[in-house]
C-alpha cells in the first residue's frame, strides 16, 4: 500500500520505541477514537488510513499499528473496513483486473490513495466534534440537537449518560424536586392580602426533573480507581457543562452492588475514604447507593461529593 496524504495531529516529539511497540503488539484493542487521542497527544503528525489485508475476521476496527521512520515519520493505521478490507464493496472483477496486470502492487497503491481519503471522511462523521474538520460551530450544532431531543426527556438524557459512562448500567426516571425561594416572601406595602403572598423568608415549590442513577458491579474500576471518584470528574469536566445551557433538575447517584472495602477509623492526617461512601460491615452482602449530585444544572448550590473527585481521570 502506498503512503497517501498525512492527518495533522500534534506537534512531533521524539520518537518513543517502548510506546511504539506496545501500541503495535496491542492495537487490536484500541478503539479508533481513543487511538487517535493518543498518537495526536504523543505527537505523532501523520497517520496513513489503511485497510486491512487479512482474510480473518475481527471483533475491533482495529486491525494493527504500524509506525515508520523513513522516508518520513509515518503511522499506519490499518482498518477492518475500506476498498481492500474483507467484505467490500468493490465489485470482484476489480480484483481479478489488479492481480491480472503486470504491477498490481502499482495498483494497489492508486487505490490507497483514495482509501485513505475515504476513511478519512469517514472519521470526521464519526468524531465531528474534533475541531471544526466537519462542522463550523460544533456547539451551535449540539445545542440545536439537543433542543431538537430535548434534554429533559428521561431518554435522552439515558442516551447521553451512556456515552460518557459506557463501563456502567444506566437508569434514568423523573424524580421531584423541592425548590426554595425568597421571590414570594412577604414585603411591607408591597405585598397584597389576596393569598398570592407568604408568610416567613422562604417559599417551598416543586418542580419536575431527572434522577440519573449510575450502576457499578465493584467499587473501583479496571485501573483501581473508586467509581465514586470517576463518575464525579466526568460530570465537572463533560456531562454539567452540556447540560448547563438547559437548567434540568438532576439528582445523580451511583449504586455500587459488591464492596471490597468497609469504613474504619483512620488517622485525620491521612484519611483514605469518602464519608457517607465507605460502608459499614453487616452479615450480608447488600449494594449500596451514595448521592453523588444533586441540584440545577448550571447553576450555583448545586451539590457535588467534591471528596471523591481526587479520583477521577
Amino acid at each position: 500500500m502506498g503512503e497517501g496524504p498525512a492527518r495533522s495531529g500534534g506537534g512531533a516529539g521524539a520518537p518513543d520505541d517502548a510506546f511504539e511497540r506496545r501500541v503495535e503488539r496491542e492495537a487490536s484493542r484500541f478503539d479508533l477514537r481513543p487511538l487517535l487521542d493518543l498518537l495526536r497527544a504523543r505527537g505523532y503528525r501523520e497517520i496513513l488510513f489503511q485497510s486491512a489485508t487479512s482474510a480473518r475476521s475481527s471483533p475491533s476496527i482495529v486491525e494493527s499499528v504500524r509506525f515508520e521512520r523513513s522516508p518520513r515519520p509515518l503511522v499506519r493505521v490499518a482498518l477492518n473496513l475500506g476498498l481492500l478490507a474483507d467484505g467490500t464493496l468493490l465489485p470482484s472483477y476489480f480484483f481479478r483486473t489488479v492481480e491480472g496486470s503486470r504491477d498490481p502492487e502499482r495498483f494497489y497503491e492508486f487505490l490507497g490513495f483514495f482509501e485513505h481519503r475515504l476513511i478519512d471522511e469517514f472519521v470526521r462523521a464519526l468524531y465531528p466534534e474534533e475541531g471544526g474538520r466537519a462542522l463550523r460551530d460544533w456547539g451551535g450544532a449540539r445545542r440545536s440537537l439537543f433542543k431538537m431531543h430535548g434534554i429533559g426527556s428521561p431518554a435522552t438524557l439515558q442516551w447521553l449518560a451512556r456515552l460518557y459512562f459506557p463501563e456502567l448500567g444506566v437508569r434514568v426516571g423523573r424524580w421531584p424536586f423541592a425548590r426554595l425561594s425568597s421571590a414570594h416572601a412577604l414585603r411591607t406595602g408591597q405585598t397584597p392580602l389576596d393569598g398570592s403572598g407568604v408568610l416567613g423568608r422562604s417559599y417551598e415549590s416543586h418542580a419536575e426533573g431527572l434522577a440519573l442513577e449510575l450502576v457499578a458491579e465493584e467499587e473501583t474500576d479496571a485501573r483501581g480507581r473508586g467509581w465514586a471518584g470517576v463518575v464525579v470528574g466526568r460530570l465537572r469536566q463533560k456531562l454539567l457543562p452540556l447540560l448547563a445551557p438547559f437548567r434540568l433538575p438532576l439528582t445523580v447517584r451511583l449504586r455500587v452492588l459488591v464492596h471490597a472495602s468497609w469504613a474504619r477509623v483512620e488517622s485525620p492526617d491521612d484519611p483514605k475514604g469518602y464519608l457517607g461512601y465507605d460502608r459499614l460491615r453487616a452479615d450480608e452482602e447488600s449494594g449500596h447507593t451514595v448521592v453523588l449530585y444533586r441540584g440545577v444544572a448550571g447553576e450555583e448550590g448545586g451539590m457535588l461529593f467534591a471528596d471523591a473527585g481526587e479520583g477521577a481521570g
